[in-house]
């Protein structure tokens, strides 16, 4: 059985590249990660969260990505924190789209925050290789 535990971040990652996309709304990935690292007028983005995972197995073995999710363009409504926005994955390999992937179908089954050290259980067909 593998677990997965994501670590809202309050700085900048560097090097991550496009990886993939989610559609959520603000007030959604809010509620699953808490206030983003950065929100403001910046260059092409106003909102970006910062998420540090760690996927685990039974075994002791673990597997430690980040990824990062932006609204490209000012893509992101700031009159409408409801508004269900397009929002760009960054990351460093594959498994960062995977992991927001599955941060977003966790949190569509358990309506709950994802993070304050919470262990979430990966279904067979979610797992990572570790």
């Amino acid at each position: 059985m593998q677990t997965i535990q994501f670590i809202p971040c309050e700085e900048f990652s560097s090097g991550t590249s496009l990886q993939g996309s989610i559609e959520a709304s603000y007030n959604d990935l809010v509620r699953m990660f808490g206030k983003p690292a950065y929100e403001g007028i910046g260059d092409k983005v106003t909102t970006e969260f910062v998420i540090d995972y760690q996927v685990s197995d039974s075994e002791g073995e673990s597997k430690y990505g980040t990824f990062t999710l932006y609204d490209w363009h000012f893509a992101r409504n700031l009159n409408d924190d409801y508004a269900v926005t397009k929002w760009n994955v960054g990351g460093r390999s594959y498994d960062d789209s995977f992991a927001a992937d599955l941060a977003q179908k966790i949190f569509e089954k358990t309506d709950d925050s994802l993070v304050y050290a919470k262990l979430h259980e990966l279904e067979y067909e979610d797992t990572f290789i570790l």
